[in-house]
């Protein structure tokens, strides 16, 4: 018989507070590159640039989300999908469950288009501007998967599997850690 644990998943608010951080220190960090914007800006017509950043920032999400997605493949998580969360209004990646090394390497994957990101801001002038905001989008919206990814390798590293929670409604309410002796249940 296994023992149920029952927990508030807390590692969710560092996440949050560190993509806010990101966010606010971003601009100060990549001052110059954000003179590229303006020039955008500027050299286009503020509707223009404003449709240009939805554009980026739309295939940012989607490229993060498919990074995620095809490590989990190359990685024969079992039963990986990309769904739409409607309680986030996010795409996400489902799957089955993981075990913590296919979970700590899934998670952490998008980070590398963070780099590549800033590497572009430092090679053009125009786009560097978008390029720079990109990679803080996507560090600041990855953070709480970077500080997720930390938690559970640290703290249920020896687990055997995780899964994910779900509402009656298909919507993702937490997740679930199984041991050999015992389940910890976490509620977002």
């Amino acid at each position: 018989m296994q023992r149920v644990e029952i927990a508030r998943f807390k590692p969710l608010y560092a996440g949050l507070f560190l993509a806010i951080l990101v966010l606010v220190s971003m601009p100060l960090v990549f001052a110059n590159h954000c003179e590229s914007l303006y020039l955008l800006n500027r050299a286009t017509g503020c509707p223009a640039s404003l449709l240009v950043y939805i554009a980026a920032a739309l295939l940012l999400v989607a490229v993060h989300e498919a990074t995620h997605y095809a490590v989990a493949v190359a990685l024969r998580v079992p039963g990986a999908r990309l769904l739409f969360n409607r309680k986030l209004v996010a795409l996400m990646l489902d799957y089955d469950y993981m075990t913590p090394s296919q979970y700590l390497l899934v998670t952490l994957a998008p980070q590398i288009l963070t780099p590549l990101l800033l590497y572009l801001a430092t090679q053009y002038s125009i786009l560097g501007g978008i390029a720079c905001v990109m990679a803080a989008a996507n560090l600041a919206g990855g953070a709480p998967d970077v500080v997720n990814a930390l938690y559970f390798w640290l703290v249920h590293g020896d687990a055997e599997r995780f899964y994910l929670l779900y509402r009656w409604d298909g919507v993702v309410e937490g997740g679930v850690v199984e041991y050999r002796d015992r389940i910890v249940v976490y509620i977002m």
